[in-house]
């Protein structure tokens, strides 16, 4: 059932534990030195990744499993194997340990990322709602941006433990808080059919096609660009520029169609960068709101599975689609770019914009069909 008003507190909360599970990935990669000092001998960087392959693996079956058991449940089950597993890791134990746990902890970091904003869909207004999912989209910069300056010095089994009383933390107050019975259709359990079934269906695919095109641009041109540019600042200012986008597309998208900010936005950042090729000195100063549109792009593509999905199941495994792709985005965008696009950077970028804004222009086309 949807409320008449927005319960803004309860969507704070349920924001605040998107942070963390954001944090489930910046709080390896900030302290990939003292692990390296831990696990003297071991490739400590796939620690980052591990959470990663799940969403590559199973996206779709956490958009099932939430679908059948509802949004409620899944978040307060994830928190409950997030906190176990980040605990155990706390420990520091061997590293093959600490990888299986950071599997472990994989499939709740999955769970909460497609059970939030499927909830937070939910509770939403109708009004409300676009914003609700543009606040949502930028979870994973701002949680980063956070843990960055929360971390500093410390050493990871402090950091690591921080973050699993926080997840414990917010079980117990999201299972005090949280209502019953937002959810009203559920789904039988997930099969292997339900691969078929979104990836035959427009609807349930689209938003997850454009968000993985943007998560392998973006991850990879905030990597690149800086020393491309020559301008190491830049690592700071893109992602900050990504989430000022993202918060817009919250408000850009109570008036215009998510899925028309999406392809317009692939079209856009393609003149940009086209525009930044050729500006020589003046390059950075379109570069920089280049990457806004990128993150109106990624908050419009949250806020378009509640537009083409009036069902909650049906929202549910739009989302688990969304983390799939969006997982296989940032997996694979930043090898590939350093394996084509050594010294061609932006005409790569350029060329990906324009096959993106056709082809998510197609899916969504079919999609509000």
């Amino acid at each position: 059932m949807i409320p008449r008003r927005t319960p803004w507190p309860l969507i704070a909360a349920l924001y605040v534990t998107g942070l963390l599970a954001g944090a489930q990935f910046s709080k390896v990669s900030l302290t990939l030195e003292g692990l390296a000092g831990v696990y003297p001998g071991w490739t400590v960087a796939f620690a980052v990744s591990g959470v990663a392959v799940m969403g590559v693996l199973f996206g779709v079956f956490a958009g099932g499993i939430t679908a059948s058991i509802g949004p409620r449940r899944a978040i307060l089950i994830a928190l409950g194997i997030s906190g176990l597993a980040g605990a155990a890791e706390a420990l520091l134990p061997p590293f093959p340990v600490l990888m299986a746990l950071r599997v472990v902890e994989g499939a709740g970091h999955l769970l909460l990322v497609v059970a939030v904003p499927t909830l937070m869909a939910g509770l939403a207004s109708d009004k409300d709602r676009p914003m609700v999912m543009g606040i949502w989209a930028t979870f994973f910069g701002v949680g980063f941006a956070i843990a960055a300056l929360l971390v500093g010095d410390a050493g990871p089994g402090l950091v690591y433990a921080v973050h699993a009383a926080g997840m414990g933390a917010m079980l117990a107050l999201l299972s005090w808080i949280l209502p019953k019975g937002v959810v009203t259709v559920r789904r039988p359990l997930p099969r292997l059919s339900d691969h078929l079934l979104i990836y035959s269906t427009p609807r349930l695919f689209a938003p997850g096609l454009g968000h993985g095109i943007y998560a392998a641009l973006f991850l990879a041109l905030v990597t690149f660009l800086p020393a491309a540019f020559e301008a190491p600042w830049l690592a700071a200012v893109l992602p900050l520029a990504g989430i000022a986008g993202s918060f817009a597309a919250g408000v850009m998208a109570r008036f215009i169609a998510p899925g028309t900010l999406v392809w317009t936005g692939f079209v856009t950042m393609a003149v940009m960068f086209t525009v930044t090729y050729v500006s020589g000195p003046y390059a950075i100063y379109v570069l920089i709101p280049a990457m806004l549109v990128s993150g109106i792009i990624a908050g419009a593509g949250f806020a378009a599975v509640p537009w083409l999905n009036a069902a909650d199941d049906d929202r549910a495994l739009s989302n688990g689609a969304l983390a799939q792709l969006g997982n296989i985005g940032t997996f694979s965008g930043t090898p590939v770019f350093a394996a084509i696009a050594v010294g061609a950077y932006l005409p790569v970028t350029i060329a990906i914009c324009v096959l993106a804004a056709v082809v998510t222009g197609l899916a969504y086309r079919a999609a509000r069909r």
